[in-house]
């Protein structure tokens, strides 16, 4: 399985602070570093669909919390303990940085 750049830089996100996230904090980390790398910034809706692809991957695990009657629902990204030190590793032994 390969993964694009903007999926290891996603990991690297996540992976960096070892705790779940808001997607809003991600969103900024992962854009912040795009734009320190001069690489191009993506939209909240493509973070979302990578999210999603590594959630199918079994990279990350996304939590959904609703608040209860109508209130919406609250979402947490973290890495999960399921992925073993060498996958990680080998999926993001290319991510130049």
């Amino acid at each position: 399985m390969r993964l694009s750049p903007h999926q290891k830089v996603l990991l690297e996100c996540v992976y960096s602070k070892g705790e779940r996230q808001s997607p809003t904090e991600v969103y900024r980390e992962f854009n912040n570093f795009m734009r320190l790398t001069g690489r191009e910034q993506v939209s909240y809706k493509t973070l979302s669909e990578l999210v999603a692809e590594l959630e199918l991957y079994g990279f990350v695990e996304v939590e959904r919390k609703g608040r209860g009657r109508g209130r919406g629902v609250d979402f947490y990204i973290s890495p999960t303990g399921s992925v073993e030190r060498k996958v990680l590793l080998d999926a993001l032994k290319d991510l130049v940085v």
